[in-house]
């Protein structure tokens, strides 16, 4: 197939690149998610954290191998197709598209759910379509709009971290709290299958460095930029959520007497007061409604883009705005298919859900970088040796098991959404007698 003649706009650093999967990661992400973390993993939030990171850096890795040579717009759907096969290359991308999907809708769900705590006279269903609406008007001004917003509410979210630190830290000095390891290690209720539980929700809070891969080629030097915006994002995102919850253990021990739906809020009064709950409300509000809804819209908008470009999607997924160069009948849809989907399902279902297309495409992409580096390609030295064999096989082994240990709910809904992607394959391809559609990236710098 012959490549498109339109192009993204280039505009994007690396530093640009950073703040896109950090605030697409959220920063006060335990400040929403906290108590869904606390039953299943028993207290022990950090080492959930902590597994999620050290999954996601090994499969970090085989992301930056794989932008380093095909700095292209798609994600695991692109890197996959040009890894193994185009079929699945597709499958991979499908079923991250389900991730994608839900993630502006759990960010609506949440910025809705504490949109009503703050102003109790605003129903909860205007919050999610003027989010959509204005989400997806600046997805089509462009993602440098995108990335301004970004800065301003990462400046937000680290006053209102550094404030919780201060507090905790001022409490430690008073002697009213004292240091403890609950948050990592619970001896009266371990169990590291709940651990594993509660990571595999927290996988949605990295699953910006994902994102970053589906900017490169709105990347400025994306064979380098890329993956280095993909590992740094992981490392600084992670050693925050780690150490944040390690200091929520601090000030409440006796987990199991906070209110699950607002654990992290009711931490928050016990070292800041009401001023600071207040405040990270309207936070929470800005960074899931606004910052996290804006840039998962960013994101499927591209993998939907690359689809369509290579024709085994519409083609009219493939449109850029004449002006603004943004994919815009896909932002479109995605806004629509958000709008529906946050009118429609709970926030407990989509948080169940919401993990599984992701960590199979983990899995898949992880042996993709063996196939093509290793088995296939070149490999003499012991550092090709762990670049592209120890490492993906690290990081596909941590994701499965993860993955093994998702609800009965994601896996069927998950087994569902693979099945459909997998009928769109067959009759595009008329039950595999003509070869899947794939981009021509050879005639591309």
């Amino acid at each position: 197939m012959e490549s498109t003649t339109s192009e993204l706009k280039v505009s994007l650093s690396t530093k640009d690149l950073v703040i896109y999967g950090v605030t697409f990661m959220i920063p006060v992400a335990p400040l929403a998610f906290y108590g869904s973390f606390l039953t299943p993993a028993n207290g022990m939030v950090s080492l959930a954290y902590l597994v999620g990171m050290i999954a996601m850096l090994f499969t970090g890795f085989s992301y930056a191998t794989m932008a380093g040579s095909y700095p292209f717009s798609g994600s695991v759907y692109t890197y996959v197709q040009q890894g193994t096969t185009a079929g699945l290359g597709f499958i991979s991308g499908w079923g991250i598209v389900l991730d994608y999907l839900l993630i502006p809708t759990i960010t609506y769900l949440i910025t809705q759910s504490f949109g009503k705590s703050l102003i109790p006279g605003i129903p909860g269903w205007v919050w999610i379509v003027a989010l959509v609406l204005f989400n997806t008007v600046i997805n089509i001004l462009g993602v440098n709009i995108v990335t301004k917003i970004s800065w301003a509410l990462i400046a937000l979210q680290a006053f209102v971290l550094l404030a919780f630190v201060v507090g905790t830290v001022t409490a430690l000095i008073q002697g009213t709290i004292h240091p403890n390891v609950v948050a990592f290690y619970n001896p009266a209720h371990f169990n590291f299958q709940g651990v594993l539980q509660a990571t595999g929700i927290v996988i949605v809070s990295y699953l910006g460095f994902d994102a970053v891969s589906t900017l490169s080629e709105e990347a400025e030097n994306p064979y380098h930029s890329v993956g280095r915006a993909i590992i740094l994002s992981i490392v600084s995102i992670g050693l925050l959520f780690v150490f944040i919850t390690a200091l929520a253990g601090f000030v409440a021990p006796d987990y199991q007497n906070l209110n699950s739906n607002t654990a992290f809020l009711g931490i928050l009064d016990r070292v800041g007061g009401a001023w600071l709950v207040k405040l990270a409300d309207i936070t929470i509000i800005l960074s899931f409604g606004f910052a996290s809804g804006q840039e998962g819209q960013t994101a499927v908008s591209r993998i939907l883009y690359a689809m369509g470009r290579d024709g085994v999607l519409p083609a009219s997924l493939a449109k850029l705005h004449k002006r603004y160069q943004t994919p815009v009948v896909a932002i479109v849809l995605v806004g629509l298919v958000s709008l529906v989907l946050s009118l429609a399902l709970s926030q407990n279902m989509v948080s169940n859900l919401v993990s599984f297309g992701a960590l199979f495409g983990f899995m898949v992409l992880n042996l993709s970088v063996i196939w093509k580096f290793y088995i296939t390609g070149q490999h003499s030295t012991v550092g090709d040796f762990l670049k592209h064999c120890l490492s993906p096989l690290i990081g596909f082994g941590v994701s499965a098991w993860i993955f093994l240990n998702l609800s009965l709910d994601a896996k069927l809904v998950g087994a569902s959404w693979l099945a459909v992607g997998l009928v769109i394959l067959l009759v595009k391809t008329r039950f595999f007698t003509v070869r899947t559609p794939k981009l021509d990236f050879t005639s591309k710098d």
